[in-house]
């Protein structure tokens, strides 16, 4: 006869227990991402690991209410820990800075997908939502022909545009004068730094692409986010940042940004997870590595949304920056 005074575990059936062993599994298999996160390792392939953290820390509510169900009090532990540490990374997000005042620019970085994004719609995307600073990246001799058809020269008439074919190109379009426009050396893809005259003062603006941490390119993709974070800690004045970073808020790459002082448009905006890639293959994108950051500009992020864009597999991300 089982009592009272007997341990709980022996008087779970044997699906109880089940569900206890997967959501052990399930906690191990979480702990990954979270460690990999926490100790900054990302190494082959914990580069894409770490950049599902936000989607880690969702699924670490399925073991945590299994455990709080059949009352494993160890694994409720365990599970807690990780979800708070996790969600300590990810509420940033959801606060925001405040403040902020009338809309006084507008930025948007888009990813063409090997220059495969539908021109009309990213002309359509500058018009409806009065862009008045484009990055875009993956821009080939064929997508910049179609974008000048299109019609973007004439709402965004100052240009520093790089085409390339496969998916190196890159291009700055800005609605003010563009000057001192400069391609940074060091990486694989075309990257941009050019000083542009806004109504809220001269910024100077970077339209970069690290190469992606693929099998091949992990080491290199480690060094271009040391160059740039090299080369952004050396800006001076106020700065602005658009493109595919390749690399999401999770990264030790980005987090060594952020400590330089400067601040995403996400976290700043209080937007929430805003993920932007891959559009494409799945019902949702899945990870936030597309970007817009400043620092000591006199400008605040108010509004952060993305965009699809037919043709690219990257979702658009456009930023709506108020003045202080």
């Amino acid at each position: 006869m089982i009592t009272d005074s007997e341990p709980a575990r022996s008087r779970r059936g044997p699906i109880s227990r089940l569900a206890l062993w997967l959501a052990a599994l399930a906690l191990a298999g979480l702990a990954v991402p979270v460690l990999a996160r926490l100790l900054g390792i990302e190494w082959g392939p914990l580069a894409y690991v770490v950049s599902l953290m936000p989607w880690a820390t969702l699924a670490l509510l399925v073991p945590l209410a299994i455990a709080l169900a059949l009352r494993s009090w160890p694994l409720v532990g365990v599970a807690g820990a990780m979800l708070a540490l996790c969600l300590a990374w990810l509420a940033p997000l959801y606060v925001g800075s405040g403040g902020g005042g009338d809309p006084a620019l507008t930025v948007a970085t888009v990813n063409l997908g090997f220059g495969n994004g539908d021109a009309d719609a990213v002309v359509a995307l500058v018009r409806d939502h009065h862009i008045e600073l484009l990055s875009l990246q993956e821009l080939t001799p064929a997508s910049l022909d179609a974008l000048e058809q299109a019609g973007l020269d004439e709402l965004l008439p100052y240009r520093d545009a790089h085409a390339e074919s496969g998916y190196t190109g890159a291009g700055l379009w800005s609605a003010y004068p563009l000057s001192d426009a400069t391609t940074l050396d060091g990486f694989h893809s075309q990257a941009t730094r050019a000083l542009v005259q806004t109504p809220a003062g001269v910024l100077t603006v970077y339209a970069i692409h690290p190469v992606a941490p693929g099998p091949r390119f992990n080491t290199m993709w480690r060094s271009e986010l040391e160059l740039l974070a090299t080369e952004l800690g050396a800006a001076t004045g106020p700065v602005i940042i658009a493109g595919d970073f390749n690399a999401t808020r999770d990264h030790r790459g980005f987090r060594a940004l952020e400590a330089l002082g400067y601040v995403d448009a996400a976290n700043e905006a209080g937007a929430g997870f805003q993920p932007t890639f891959p559009q494409d293959r799945f019902p949702i994108a899945l990870v936030a590595i597309d970007h817009v950051m400043t620092r000591d500009a006199p400008i605040r992020a108010i509004d952060v949304r993305t965009v699809a864009i037919p043709g690219a597999d990257h979702r658009a991300l456009i930023v709506v920056y108020g003045a202080r």
